[in-house]
């Protein structure tokens, strides 16, 4: 493993990612269960994407973490596949996490919904309700965050679920990765 800092920024670059997997899932680990010894429960965002799966297997392992404790979201999803279907985001976290532990809660997004606007608006009233301690994401090739590109994603956004455009990278990534 090499590390570097820029500014306050301490970036660490591992050999593999199986190695950067599990750092990162013993990382999520110390502070998930900090935070549960702390206010007794977690809300925690799940990304779903293959650059999580090391860091997901690597959680599932821990025996610190109370998962009857912890309120899991889900970060983003695709809009108009079918309820159920395996390209969804939130198949990907049921077989990846969601239903390996019995967690406190789980919060999908429907992204099979009739109207999205409005589910959008259900989902930001979910994440009112369990405002998120931890968020375990990845960044997409072109810098994206749960498809937030960077060009529409704003600091100061008044809205915290929105529906966008995926650019070329963006989709040709998601192709990529078999999503």
């Amino acid at each position: 493993m090499k590390e570097w800092k820029k500014d306050k920024l301490v970036i660490k670059k591992y050999d593999t990612r199986s190695e950067m997997g599990a750092k990162a899932a013993k990382d999520a680990e110390k502070v998930i269960s900090n935070i549960i010894s702390e206010k007794g429960e977690i809300n925690i965002i799940f990304a779903a994407a293959p650059s999580q799966n090391e860091m997901l297997e690597n959680l599932l392992k821990s025996e610190c973490i109370d998962w009857t404790k912890v309120n899991a979201l889900h970060m983003d999803e695709y809009i108009g596949l079918p309820e159920g279907d395996e390209h969804t985001f939130g198949i990907y976290l049921k077989e990846h996490i969601f239903g390996h532990k019995n967690f406190k809660s789980v919060q999908y997004i429907k992204g099979y919904a009739e109207d999205a606007e409005k589910e959008c608006e259900r989902y930001t009233q979910v994440l009112k309700q369990f405002k998120p301690d931890v968020v375990c994401l990845g960044i997409g090739e072109n810098g994206h965050i749960a498809f937030n590109d960077p060009w529409v994603a704003k600091f100061n956004d008044d809205k915290a679920v929105k529906i966008v455009e995926l650019d070329q990278m963006c989709r040709m990534q998601q192709v990529n990765d078999g999503c």
